[in-house]
């Protein structure tokens, strides 16, 4: 008589789940995460590359928190079958170049930032609502969300597709840093880092009716002075070959001097995921790269941008807030930014050496840097560019005097008569000017 197997159930419960969600990700990054959702939605909507009339509105105090945005709207069956779920299913239409590529962004922001949460989505046929308080939730067996309202089959404006989060019970410590001006003032810094280019191509982001601006994006160029670019598409992720290729374009060249803005930036389907970076991750230091970064350098700027429709294969770490050393297209690209970067390295070396020259008198002015001053500042897709860094000729630098010494011992009594008669007041002086005569008279 056979009984059927006892089974021991292993399901995490809820408490352990989402302390393990939420614990290793700072506040900022959460809310990031939410906006990401956002940005994908304006990407499915841009055209031509412009994001012109698409908006994210945040609205953040001690009391809520509020992301609403016009960027097309969640359907009631992506949110039934997707949205909601623990991780990014397999069968989940991915969006062209998005950046939301893990699937747990919006839940953690929602159990990271407070107790009680509220999506509302309209799309140009649907409208749905769902409402959740956390503690209630937790205490249920099921891992399942309920709408509270859902519109079908129904037609809705532009003006009206968009998805509104509200945030609300907010935990003790996320009422706390919501209600500082400088935590916000952060908030705001990693915004424009992460969406500098989509907010110059258009797309608004703006904090307590505050608008976000750009970084610019800016190379020097002129005649003389070219940018260095780079593009290639990579079919293989190492030994495989891949659908959906990576391109890659790179820019290497100057700008204005800033030494904390100097070093390369790079981006990942237009997301930033690494900001003015001078360390060993782009080269900067090692045997097989370029010096350490140097004052020297800080009109330098170099500018990667990754792009592909599955971002699975983009060279960023899951926070998006890095590179991934081990990727095999990174390690391949790296070699080209050591090839782009080492000629502007160069110019900079030879451009200050040159100045040092005029400083000490050796040559009258600097040919490098007059051509520098040249320049004029062009956005990096605007630049005129080479297939390496263009420079001009530097400044002669005319051959220095062959040089030697004259020693010789006199008794100190005749040394200090000889420095009477010179009107001297040291031994080399004396012996400076005994020569000078002596060239003069007998020359």
């Amino acid at each position: 008589m056979s009984t059927a197997p006892r089974v021991i159930h292993a399901e995490p419960t809820k408490e352990l789940f989402i302390y393990m969600l939420v614990r290793d990700i700072p506040l900022t990054r959460a809310i990031v995460d939410l906006i990401d959702n956002s940005v994908d939605g304006a990407t499915r909507l841009q055209s031509n590359g412009s994001y012109e009339g698409l908006w994210i509105k945040i609205s953040a105090n001690k009391n809520l928190f509020q992301i609403e945005d016009n960027c097309g709207g969640i359907t009631v069956r992506e949110a039934e079958e997707y949205a909601f779920k623990f991780g990014r299913a397999n069968d989940a239409e991915a969006t062209p170049k998005s950046i939301g590529r893990f699937g747990i962004g919006m839940k953690r922001a929602f159990f990271k930032i407070g107790r009680k949460f509220t999506v509302e989505s309209t799309t140009l046929d649907s409208r749905f609502l769902v409402s959740a308080n956390v503690e209630e939730w937790k205490k249920k067996s099921e891992w399942t969300f309920e709408f509270q309202d859902i519109q079908e089959n129904r037609q809705y404006t532009t003006e009206e597709a968009g998805t509104k989060i509200l945030i609300e019970e907010l935990h003790e410590s996320v009422a706390e840093d919501l209600g500082l001006d400088n935590f916000l003032s952060q908030l705001k810094q990693e915004i424009t880092i992460a969406y500098s280019l989509k907010i110059g191509k258009g797309l608004s982001i703006s904090i307590n009716g505050e608008e976000i601006a750009p970084i610019s994006l800016n190379l020097r160029a002129s005649d003389k002075i070219k940018v260095a670019k780079f593009e290639r598409e990579y079919r293989y992720f190492g030994s495989l070959e891949i659908d959906t290729p990576v391109k890659v374009s790179l820019y290497a060249g100057v700008s204005d001097r800033n030494l904390n803005e100097g070093g390369w930036y790079i981006f990942c389907n237009e997301r930033m995921v690494l900001e003015a970076d001078q360390t060993e991750i782009t080269g900067w230091g090692t045997k097989t790269g370029f010096p350490k970064y140097h004052p020297d350098f800080a009109f330098f700027r170099g500018y990667a941008f990754f792009e592909s429709d599955d971002a699975a294969y983009l060279p960023w770490t899951t926070t998006k807030t890095g590179i991934d050393y081990d990727s095999p297209i990174y390690k391949s690209v790296k070699q080209e930014i050591n090839q782009l970067t080492t000629p502007v390295i160069t110019f900079l070396r030879r451009m200050a050496e040159e100045k040092s020259r005029v400083e000490r008198g050796e040559i009258e002015e600097s040919l490098l840097e007059e051509a520098y001053l040249q320049t004029k500042a062009y956005s990096v897709f605007e630049a005129d560019t080479n297939t390496s860094f263009e420079m001009p000729e530097q400044s002669e630098v005319p051959p220095r005097d062959r040089r030697g010494n004259i020693q010789y011992n006199r008794p100190l009594e005749e040394i200090n008569l000889v420095k009477e008669l010179l009107n001297a007041s040291t031994n080399k002086e004396v012996g400076e000017k005994t020569f000078e005569y002596y060239l003069m008279n007998e020359g």
